[in-house]
């Protein structure tokens, strides 16, 4: 019998088969044998860092550990679609902050992740590890994912231009001693009409830096019950700050961007402070070597004296799947990645990124002074702020909400700029609670959140009260 579309497509057919079978086979771990565990991570630092470990852990267990690379997207969208339709998924998967609520709009009993909830307060490690990361990893008291680390935010800054400018970073505790600072030397120095330096680097849309101080402030875009809460006094305080600072008549603050036009920033003294979380530490050390020496950091100025003087940007945690083949091996795997000391030293030496385990803080590696920047112990400091950083709690809306805050933030904007300061901070709470109402008015369309805010008694009806 002939094949009935021809030769040359046979032929093809043929290839693809043969090519698919050697290609399984290549990718499969010891020549043919089958992954024990499959590990799915996105980010290219960690993929990097955990290739050098993990064949510790297959030595010991004698098994095999296969890790796959894949684009933070399409491992969302992609594992969102099998865990619904019950198709093969990774053993653990390492995801990205915000995403939890993505997988977590139905039902709790169908998340496709393991409950960690038991498992964490049995071994300890709630009070073991930054109890303020698990926030991440939550829905509705549930956690479903082990935070990797702790993204406590610091501001680094030009310190060979600061001391030169006579200023002491150490002083600047508050947020109104760094304004004062940056009222003098933000300056237009060649009177063409273009200020020449600023002292903060701020997106104008707000974005990360508007994010990066509400939570510092105690802010919240939602509760740890998944109400909405970004229409607070506090948040439209903030907002009003930020503007002052980008657009008010005496200006401190502009956007460097990011890639080289803010490399390029940087290193022409434009902006001479930025917001750095741990791992833009290394993000920095990479980009602009030769800044090396040049470069320091502190703590975020405090909005208060004595007040919290970091945030939080960003995260990563791992989570096993229901569908895994063994838990006990996928969890003995989650405990040599993200909680041994030795392993998680080395990965701060290469990534900079603070680990939650709070014991593992005395590890030489986080110790070592960092001739980047200028000699500084890095980690000390970021272990220092550790403890201090805030909650960031998320929701199915997550996305949502930062996006109707940013667009409460555009819109004040443009207020301010056609009226100034008149009638601005209520211009600001009145949008706010519009954007807000928006995000509760989708959330009682989904009928499992809807009834989790319900029984906590913070249902989208609520009224929601502002931080003082």
């Amino acid at each position: 019998m002939e094949f009935p579309f021809g030769k040359a497509p046979l032929c093809i057919l043929a290839l693809a088969l043969v090519m698919g079978v050697v290609l399984a086979v290549a990718q499969t771990p010891g020549g043919g044998r089958p992954p024990d565990l499959v590990f799915a991570i996105s980010s290219r630092n960690h993929y990097d860092a955990y290739i050098h470990a993990i064949p510790e852990f297959e030595k010991e267990r004698g098994v095999k550990v296969q890790t796959q690379l894949i684009n933070a997207r399409a491992l969302q969208s992609r594992l969102r679609s099998a865990l619904m339709v019950g198709a093969d998924v990774p053993d653990l998967v390492e995801l990205l902050n915000g995403s939890m609520g993505f997988f977590a709009k139905g039902p709790l009993e169908d998340v496709g992740f393991a409950d960690l909830t038991d498992t964490i307060r049995a071994e300890g490690l709630d009070k073991a590890m930054v109890e303020s990361r698990f926030s991440l990893w939550e829905s509705r008291g549930h956690v479903f994912a082990l935070p990797h680390d702790v993204h406590p935010v610091a501001l680094a800054y030009r310190r060979d231009l600061i001391e030169a400018l006579g200023i002491d970073a150490n002083a600047l505790e508050t947020w109104d001693d760094f304004v004062a600072m940056g009222r003098k030397m933000t300056a237009d120095l060649n009177r063409d009409g273009i200020y020449d330096r600023y002292a903060l680097d701020l997106p104008t849309n707000g974005g990360y830096g508007l994010q990066v101080l509400i939570l510092q402030r105690g802010g919240e875009y939602f509760t740890a019950d998944g109400a909405v809460a970004f229409d607070s006094d506090l948040v439209a305080d903030t907002i009003c700050w930020y503007l002052d600072k980008v657009y008010g008549p005496n200006p401190i603050a502009t956007s460097g961007g990011s890639g080289q036009a803010l490399y390029k920033a940087i290193q022409d003294g434009l902006i001479l402070f930025h917001f750095c979380p741990d791992w833009r530490t290394k993000t920095f050390e990479t980009d602009m070597p030769s800044l090396a020496g040049k470069m320091a950091l502190m703590p975020l100025p405090a909005w208060e004296k004595g007040g919290r003087r970091t945030s939080t940007w960003g995260g990563t945690g791992l989570a096993i799947a229901k569908r895994c083949k063994d838990f006990d091996l996928a969890w003995d795997f989650a405990r040599f990645l993200y909680l041994r000391k030795d392993i998680v030293g080395k990965r701060f030496a290469s990534l900079n990124i603070l680990p939650p385990l709070k014991e593992a803080w005395t590890m030489p590696e986080i110790r070592a002074p960092r001739p980047y920047y200028s000699n500084q112990p890095i980690g000390e400091l970021f272990a220092a702020l550790g403890p201090q950083t805030p909650p960031d709690y998320v929701s199915a809306f997550t996305i949502l909400a930062r996006a109707k805050v940013d667009e409460a933030m555009a819109n004040a904007v443009v207020y301010y700029k056609a009226h100034g300061e008149a009638g601005l901070r209520e211009y600001v709470k009145k949008d706010l609670r519009r954007c807000a109402d928006y995000v509760r008015t989708i959330i009682a369309r989904n009928r499992f959140l809807e009834e989790g805010l319900a029984e906590t008694g913070a249902g989208p009806d609520e009224e929601q009260e502002g931080a003082p």
